[in-house]
């Protein structure tokens, strides 16, 4: 099993703060025997000004990552954040896993939030994942990030390739009824795949919150309140084994009918 710490915290402008941050919420997780620690998406800093994003973004061999590596190392726990990248003169919301010191996975963001009258093309560049599969504890993950909550096909990729969880890392926009559509979201994409989803959300300065663990039966384990928050779950292999057992959906499916 797989004990997981999930973090909802306010935006930070700076990439100091950002990381003290870091050091200190991964520092009291290891205490409490996580393995795993997930921050919000945009965590590194959150500017909705591209200059800004521009002037203050990274390469995935940078400082900022240089940092995460240090603060894994010394609190023995894999993390999970989203960070500002810049590749070939490209910038990408980025999540990265780092475990035992090491990049071991990182994900830039597919589906951009161009949508409810924001635009993130404007600053982002489209990302093409890569959907590759990690590993901790004994369990595979994929990761995603916010908008792709929408987009179900990139859910069934990685459920199809035997991950026993999604990790996908939100910055949520507020809004009328995005709190119920977030709620909506993570319980049917867990329960259509039969898989964990864990989310860490940021909250307040214009979002949600509503950082979550979701069962693969659909049912929301834990949640966050209205404010900053860290909270804990365990991911259990045999439960998982459990679910497929009662509702073997993805052996069930038909793919030679569908036209996607």
């Amino acid at each position: 099993m797989l004990k997981i710490a999930l973090t909802q915290l306010n935006p930070v402008a700076e990439k100091d703060i950002s990381l003290r941050n870091i050091e200190y919420y991964s520092g009291v997780a290891a205490s409490n025997s996580a393995d795993l620690i997930v921050f919000p998406e945009y965590y590194m800093f959150y500017s909705p000004y591209k200059d800004n994003v521009i002037k203050n973004s990274e390469p995935l061999n940078g400082n900022y990552i240089k940092k995460l590596k240090e603060i894994s190392i010394v609190n023995k726990i894999g993390i999970i954040t989203g960070i500002n990248e810049v590749y070939d003169n490209n910038y990408y919301d980025t999540a990265v896993f780092i475990h035992e010191g090491e990049l071991n996975n990182y994900y830039r963001k597919s589906h951009l939030y161009d949508a409810f009258g924001y635009k993130e093309s404007d600053i982002y560049t489209y990302g093409n994942g890569p959907f590759k599969i990690s590993r901790i504890g004994g369990i595979n993950f994929g990761m995603l990030i916010c908008y792709d909550i929408r987009f179900p096909e990139v859910f069934r990729n990685y459920s199809l390739n035997d991950v026993d969880m999604i990790v996908l890392i939100s910055a949520w926009f507020s809004g009328p009824v995005k709190g119920e559509q977030w709620l909506s979201l993570v319980s049917v994409r867990a329960l259509e795949n039969t898989v964990y989803l864990a989310t860490s959300n940021m909250v307040n300065g214009g979002f949600t919150g509503i950082t979550t663990f979701t069962d693969p039966i659909g049912t929301i384990r834990n949640r966050a309140a209205e404010d900053e928050d860290m909270i804990y779950a365990t991911v259990d292999p045999e439960r998982i084994a459990a679910v497929r057992k009662k509702m073997p959906v993805l052996r069930q499916r038909r793919p030679e009918l569908y036209k996607l």
